[in-house]
């Protein structure tokens, strides 16, 4: 009788276990297709229009057949596209898909909070266990090792938990944003060297202003110009002006010192930039605008019939139309030293974003795991970005055409796989079925973004001044020895300083604008604005962000 009960208590047991400890089988790791008889998958995206139809599209047969998958879209509004994913997920996940994918934009992407606050709901199931089995995330683990980054610990939750597979992309252009471009044939009209100081940056502009360089019997020359702190895309001029000082490359001005957490604009160092910058503008060396004005308006002063504008900071020119042909006569120059004898370039890590989740309701998680995995192989990747090999895209000894004239995106790096259309692709209105423009997991390392093959006699020409700007900063060893890492907060630190934060950067924002504007003086004013940021809650935001750089890195 006691028998009788083991086994039924037996059967009772496995019939509870999920339906995929018995189903899905798979072939060795490596070997395609990855499941040996096909599994059905929903996966949950954003609708897109320059998509044809997501169910024939040729990633998604590619997937399919590399993978064993059947894979069935549901497809949500990308307008609040998030939104209603956390909707369902803080009311149990019950109506969500198996698999559900994010990326990098507005809208569109999930931040690690977030994820951590749906994985308490059990919406989402912890995918470690296959993390950590080689054999399960072998496209994975090649990763790492072809980026040379673990990035593994950049999306593992506060509870030691893993719930996504990552988009991660290594690329010179996106770790230095902030590049400062002249227009040459100004500097040497002017007679001048590059400038290698603020000074003499400084001096420079003060030539600029006060001769009549474009020849139009105007005033109308701008020495620098940017957006305001209400525009983020091209406000990089105050961050590349006040890493002279201090280093202020963090969206929220961390920095980070032997250890130590600390921000920015508490430091006598951020009170010295901000006096010297407010002298550039009100001597007339930097456009007033910059401090107001949003990316159409400085597109507008950077297009006008003759040139005005002679530098600049962002990560390329692109705001110069591509007709423009002043767009090819602009230069870098790599980052100032200060006053005090400090430099440094603004410096974004390359950091994995989650990408990938698998819901509670996955019936095949381990599948749905091997799918994202399969994601991650080099091929998929490019395949993300680029679309279709041998119609988009090559690997250069594939081209068809003829290479002689082309040279690396980044100077330095080898020819590595040529884009046919690149411009086309990702521009104007038209549509593809050759890939999912980058929703989902990717993994792609240097020698793919630095590698890409720019023909230097196109009017993407730019793309190669660009490059070889990535690669001097780069080289210019200006980038500071530490900066803060990416960090992921548990529930209680997110709801302790965000709000905090918020008003922190609004209030930082508009003092800083005020003091440039000369609307409050900067001696004056300085001890009220560190008591206001004081009442604000800095030091609860410095000490709750030294524990989680703790907790991850120490």
């Amino acid at each position: 009788m006691k028998n009788i009960m083991k086994l039924v208590a037996l059967v009772l047991a496995l019939a509870l276990l999920p339906v995929s400890a018995f189903a899905a089988e798979f072939n060795a790791p490596g070997e395609y297709p990855i499941c040996k008889e096909t599994v059905k998958l929903t996966v949950g995206i954003p609708d897109n229009i320059r998509i044809e139809d997501f169910e024939t599209n040729v990633m998604t047969k590619k997937l399919e057949e590399y993978g064993n998958f059947d894979l069935d879209f549901v497809i949500y509004d990308s307008t609040d596209y998030t939104t209603k994913i956390n909707l369902m997920m803080m009311a149990g996940g019950s109506e969500l898909p198996d698999i559900i994918l994010f990326d990098n934009n507005a809208g569109t992407k999930v931040t690690d909070n977030q994820l951590y606050s749906w994985a308490q709901t059990g919406s989402i199931i912890p995918l470690t266990q296959y993390y950590n089995d080689p054999s399960i995330s072998y496209w994975l683990h090649e990763a790492v090792e072809r980026t040379g980054v673990d990035f593994t610990k950049q999306i593992t939750s506060p509870d030691g938990e893993i719930y996504a597979i990552p988009l991660y992309n290594q690329s010179y252009g996106n770790e230095y944003p902030c590049k400062m471009y002249y227009y040459k044939p100004w500097l040497e009209k002017l007679g001048k060297e590059v400038p290698t100081t603020l000074d003499e940056y400084r001096d420079l502009l003060k030539a600029v202003v006060s001769t009549d360089l474009n020849e139009n019997g105007k005033a109308d020359e701008v020495g620098l110009a940017g957006t305001g702190f209400n525009d983020k895309y091209y406000n990089g001029w105050f961050e590349y002006l006040m890493n002279c000082f201090v280093y202020a490359g963090d969206s929220d001005y961390f920095t980070v010192n032997d250890g130590v957490v600390g921000v920015a604009y508490t430091t006598e160092e951020w009170k010295e930039g901000l006096k010297y910058i407010r002298d550039m503008i009100k001597d007339g060396l930097i456009a007033t605008e910059s401090l107001t004005m949003d990316r159409n308006q400085l597109d507008t002063l950077a297009n006008v019939t003759e040139t005005s504008l002679f530098s600049i900071v962002y990560y390329s020119m692109a705001m110069i139309n591509m007709d423009n042909p002043a767009r090819d006569e602009y230069t870098y120059i790599l980052p100032l030293i200060g006053p005090n004898g400090y430099s440094s370039a603004t410096f974004e890590q390359s950091v994995a974003k989650p990408a990938f989740i698998v819901s509670a309701n996955c019936k095949e998680p381990e599948a749905a795991f091997r799918l994202g995995d399969l994601m991650t192989t080099e091929y998929f990747s490019v395949m993300q970005r680029y679309g279709e090999d041998g119609i988009n895209w090559d690997y250069v000894q594939n081209s068809k055409v003829d290479m002689s004239n082309y040279v690396p995106y980044v100077d330095g790096f080898d020819l590595y796989f040529i884009a046919y259309d690149d411009d086309g692709f990702w521009g104007g209105t038209g549509v593809t079925n050759s890939c999912w423009r980058q929703m989902g997991p990717y993994v792609r390392q240097y020698a793919i973004a630095n590698g890409k093959a720019i023909n230097k006699d196109t009017v993407t020409g730019y793309m190669t001044a660009l490059g070889q700007a990535c690669m001097a900063y780069q080289k210019s060893n200006t980038r500071p020895a530490e900066v803060i890492p990416k960090l992921v907060y548990d529930t209680a630190e997110s709801e302790q300083i965000s709000e905090i934060l918020v008003t922190l950067t609004n209030y930082v924002e508009e003092m800083t604008s005020n003091f440039l504007a000369g609307n409050v003086d900067i001696d004056a004013g300085w001890d009220s604005f560190q008591s206001e940021l004081k009442a604000i809650g800095v030091d609860t935001v410095l000490s709750v962000v030294q524990q989680v750089y703790d907790r991850m890195y120490k």
